[in-house]
């Protein structure tokens, strides 16, 4: 599932994410190239955990982040990276 990192930066999302952040989540998606929906959500979650060791994710910018990711996604997928989100709202 190869995610289009330099479009998913663009976003406004990482734009208006701290600089630290930011670096985190750089190294996140560095390891998203092939992973399935599933993988990446996982992942994520890996990646949420390592920022709540300093300064916490919002909910908003969770929600951000993972809409980007999704927006990301070559459009077959897409719908299938959703599906997942909703199944793990209460988890991300």
């Amino acid at each position: 599932m190869p995610v289009d990192l330099e479009a998913m930066f663009k976003k406004e999302a990482f734009r208006n994410l701290e600089p630290e952040k930011v670096e985190v989540f750089r190294k996140f998606a560095t390891q998203l190239d092939g992973k399935s929906g599933p993988e990446i959500l996982s992942l994520y979650m890996k990646f949420s955990k390592e920022l709540s060791r300093g300064r916490p994710m919002t909910r908003d910018e969770k929600t951000a982040i993972i809409e980007a990711i999704g927006e990301s996604l070559p459009r077959a997928e897409q719908p299938k990276f959703r599906n997942i989100v909703k199944m793990l709202d209460g988890f991300l």
